[in-house]
């Protein structure tokens, strides 16, 4: 007896939805790559200057992603993404046109509130876009969208810097995030009940699995902020190869095994993913040499590539069509948090006592997600397949 074969998810739609979200994430890879640079070399600050210029968005980023999910359960996802690409385009043209520090943080600012409302927007459309069987599979292909125009927009960054000077970049990147909103029109449009009652601007089905996340990137998110400084010590000069290795291993496990978490359920996908990132920090723990940084990239590049799919399928099961966009973004606001404070803790660590130290905290923090997921996720998540509400925390 044949299989039946599964619904269709590239469909021409899902394809634009990504190319969407490339566009867009090429303009913001370029601005990452080039800003913290700019505001010291041109701008006269210094490091921490740049921490705070680059940090800034974060914070308006998870004020604002609450608002763009109700947004996108009363209005449609495909609004909120034209008013999030329209936000961006703003931040880019503001970062050319006021070449000062303070520009640079309001230029961050708006951008924060872009990011979120993108984000949130792309990932809620890709799971209303998807068959309910495949919506893991959904989010994978979604996240692999964000990870080419990050990946992309660093290089060709670079390639026009000499030619045009910082300026035009700016406005280069802002045209890349107004192709964006143009693409995102040309998606169909799916309006929500703008008379329905709102949903919580907090979701509660989306805080548990947050906070299995939040837990669960400490270790790929601290080395890859603290690589460029650890690799000095294991005697790599060169950590350009090192973000190359996660970033390709990234794409291919979220080609190859997207399907994974529909196939064998997201508990234990995530579960795997989880426990990979302990054994990958283990690793970059106690290999104190270069093989053991790129071995441990694309070990925790594996287990980051499970997790958010597998998290994003929770997050959403039993949840009512009219309340999604709330409960991607209240599941994307952890990242915020994740990014406020990961990078202080890791770097408190790190300088306090040392690197070993960092990364065997950051392997404890998984295993604080493994169990979240499996003591408290996992049986609201049964009860939400099988129909009935997850019982209340």
């Amino acid at each position: 007896m044949t299989k039946p074969r599964p619904e269709s998810l590239l469909t021409p739609e899902f394809w634009t939805l990504m190319a969407c979200a490339s566009v867009y994430f090429l303009g913001n890879g370029a601005l990452n790559a080039l800003l913290p640079r700019y505001v010291v070399d041109e701008l006269g600050g210094t490091e921490v200057t740049a921490g705070v210029v680059m940090g800034s968005m974060a914070v308006s980023a998870l004020f604002t992603r609450m608002w763009f999910g109700r947004l996108g359960d009363m209005r449609g996802a495909r609004r909120v993404l034209v008013v999030g690409s329209a936000f961006a385009t703003l931040a880019m043209c503001v970062l050319a046109a006021i070449p000062s520090v303070p520009g640079a943080i309001a230029a961050r600012l708006i951008l924060g509130c872009g990011n979120a409302a993108v984000m949130t927007a792309s990932t809620m459309l890709s799971i209303e876009l998807a068959p309910e069987s495949r919506r893991s599979e959904a989010a994978s292909y979604i996240l692999i969208s964000f990870h080419i125009g990050m990946g992309l927009g660093p290089s060709a960054a670079e390639a026009l810097l000499a030619l045009l000077g910082y300026g035009w970049i700016w406005f280069v990147a802002a045209g890349a995030t107004l192709s964006a909103g143009l693409i995102a029109t040309q998606l169909s449009h799916r309006p929500g009940d703008p008379h329905a009652v709102p949903a919580p601007l907090v979701h509660p089905n989306a805080l548990w699995p947050g906070s299995v996340s939040l837990f669960g990137v400490f270790a790929f998110n601290g080395f890859m902020m603290f690589v460029p400084l650890y690799a000095r010590e294991v005697g790599l000069d060169d950590v350009g190869a090192i973000f190359l290795v996660s970033s390709i291993t990234i794409v291919i496990v979220r080609i190859a095994f997207g399907r994974v978490p529909d196939q064998i359920g997201p508990i234990r996908a995530g579960s795997l993913a989880l426990g990979l990132t302990v054994v990958a920090a283990l690793v970059v723990a106690f290999w104190k040499a270069p093989a053991g940084l790129f071995v441990g990239a694309a070990m925790l590049a594996c287990g980051l590539s499970l997790q958010s799919p597998s998290f994003i399928a929770v997050a959403v099961a039993g949840v009512p069509p009219n309340e999604r966009g709330a409960a991607m973004a209240t599941y994307t606001g952890f990242f915020d948090i994740a990014n406020a404070v990961i990078g202080p803790l890791f770097g408190l660590i790190a300088s306090g006592i040392d690197y070993r130290a960092a990364f065997l905290t950051a392997g404890a923090m998984s295993l604080i997600a493994l169990a979240i997921l499996n003591g408290i996720v996992a049986p609201r998540w049964r009860a939400a397949v099988a129909g009935a509400a997850p019982t209340a925390s």
